[in-house]
């Protein structure tokens, strides 16, 4: 018998089909919606569930009394995100594929519960709301292998001593070649040191034997001339 003859069988195959669908949606698409006036606000993660520590987006769908999307919502309305008393503002700029939709990078430090501050106005709607969004959870839910606490901390610490390691080793690797070159140039001065010693004892020298030779020409010269007044 095939399945388009029986209606029940059809029936019943829609209906599970259906459930399926809305079930995957209920989970996958946790948006929270408001009413202002005439306009609805939806809000969340772009990526849901949101992960500690992992870059994600807060998305804001802004539609009007006829489901049309509102352009320019964000014009005076202003936005933050606040976990715990502490606040953030955000910087919610038009999406450029989806018109109404209006996103911001952020990534979510803590475990926990955000929300959503809207304060200004769209239109001549004046808005001033808060919006529960989904609570961010431990990534560890989906990561595998896990890294264990003591293994994570050996690697940060690991990570944190090789650059000073590394910075080390090169700072005594100049040091070395700074020592190097200080000694050349202590015994370069020394060889230049001597090679002037031995010039000066040179011309000294050089002297002395000008100075000897002068001398002797001027007794020679003397005694040429006694010789020549006692001849006379």
């Amino acid at each position: 018998m095939m399945i388009y003859k029986n209606p029940f069988l059809i029936i019943s195959f829609l209906l599970v089909l259906l459930f399926s669908v809305g079930f995957s949606i209920s989970n996958v698409y946790a948006h929270k919606e408001i009413k202002v006036g005439n306009y609805t606000i939806e809000a969340g993660w772009e990526e849901e569930p949101p992960l500690l520590n992992l870059l994600n987006k807060i998305v804001v769908f802004v539609f009007d009394e006829n489901d049309n999307p509102v352009r320019n919502a964000m014009k005076d309305l202003s936005t933050s995100i606040s976990y715990g008393g502490v606040s953030k503002g955000l910087n919610l700029i038009p999406s450029e594929e989806t018109a109404g939709l209006y996103v911001t990078d952020i990534i979510a430090s803590k475990l926990g519960s955000y929300t959503l501050n809207l304060k200004g106005g769209i239109g001549t709607q004046n808005i001033n709301n808060e919006i529960q969004i989904e609570d961010v959870e431990d990534a560890n839910k989906i990561t595998f292998p896990l890294v264990s606490e003591g293994s994570s901390s050996l690697e940060n610490i690991g990570k944190q001593i090789t650059p000073i390691m590394k910075d080390l080793s090169n700072q005594i690797e100049e040091t070395k070649e700074q020592v190097n070159s200080t000694k050349e140039l202590i015994q370069k001065m020394n060889e230049e040191d001597k090679s002037i010693k031995s010039e000066i004892e040179r011309t000294n020298l050089l002297s002395y034997i000008a100075t000897a030779l002068s001398a002797s020409a001027i007794i020679l010269i003397a005694s040429r001339g006694k010789v020549k007044k006692l001849r006379e």
